[in-house]
């Protein structure tokens, strides 16, 4: 049986992720102490975790200790806005791990990894421009990598996530909000609605996370990018309004009441190609009926 590491596990997708991997694979989990079980209590019994403090050593140690014949790389710390508390958490999270990560898997001939990076990378275009310090940093850690692909240290896919959402979700993300306002009869303050919201269902998003790394180990890939898109994304307001609609659920929305962003992305990013293999499979109805379950 093969051996998989994923590094954030304890997150939305990663435990989705892992979920799904465990009926093939032996499936490790690097973790920070004290281990957020908030989406993986149910898989406690059935993973093998190993704890990262910060240090090379305890990444080196961890990749000695799973022997995996393929990594996922999906830790990440976000925030849209940063301030100076937010520098040392980016810096430590999406680079200095990724950096112990890249040079422990080389140290050990660990040969594949599947890298979860973001549109917010290419705001507004095709050409690097990052959105925020956020996509700033994931560029980063795409730019070390690139040096262990074309050392031929590793080979690696790097998927390109807009948003995701899908049942079960706990994150701050719109569509988590809007529901909850809509479940408990509170108003929301919301912008105009016009920008595009570009958004996978979990399931459709792991099975290319799934596919990506079975390809790369059956020999594919060297360091090859591919989007992980919605196929016909609709407006924000679009999005809300047909979820409302599909669970007869009503919301006090203030459309407009909130200010537009100073940078956003308005139109729906179409850069990369489609991961050979892969479309998304759940409609956007059954997925928002599924997502209000």
């Amino acid at each position: 049986m093969k051996r998989i590491l994923i590094t954030g596990i304890t997150g939305y997708i990663g435990s989705n992720l892992a979920r799904n991997l465990l009926d093939r694979y032996e499936v490790y989990g690097l973790v920070r102490e004290p281990l957020n079980l908030e989406y993986i209590e149910d898989l406690q019994a059935k993973l093998k975790f190993l704890t990262y403090d910060g240090s090379y050593e305890s990444i080196d140690a961890a990749i000695q200790a799973s022997q995996p014949d393929l990594v996922y790389h999906l830790a990440a710390y976000y925030t849209g806005s940063h301030g100076q508390e937010h520098i040392q958490k980016l810096l430590d999270s999406n680079i200095t791990l990724g950096a112990h990560l890249l040079e422990a898997m080389s140290a050990h001939s660990v040969p594949t990894l599947v890298y979860a990076s973001t549109i917010m990378a290419l705001y507004q275009g095709e050409t690097y421009r990052p959105l925020n310090l956020y996509a700033a940093t994931k560029q980063a850690f795409f730019d070390l990598m690139s040096y262990y692909t074309d050392a031929g240290l590793l080979r690696a896919v790097t998927l390109v996530l807009s948003d995701t959402y899908g049942p079960g979700d706990h994150r701050a993300k719109i569509l988590n909000l809007v529901r909850r306002a809509a479940e408990n009869g509170e108003k929301i303050s919301l912008s105009t609605g016009a920008q595009d919201y570009d958004v996978v269902y979990i399931d459709d998003v792991v099975s290319a996370f799934r596919l990506a790394g079975e390809q790369l180990l059956n020999g594919a890939y060297r360091n090859d990018i591919f989007q992980i898109a919605s196929a016909f994304p609709l407006t924000l307001r679009r999005t809300v309004e047909k979820m409302l609609t599909q669970n007869s659920l009503t919301l006090n929305a203030g459309w407009g009441e909130r200010p537009a962003a100073e940078r956003e992305i308005v139109k729906a990013i179409r850069v990369y190609p489609r991961l050979p293999g892969w479309s998304p499979n759940v409609s956007l109805e059954d997925g928002l009926q599924w997502f209000c379950r």
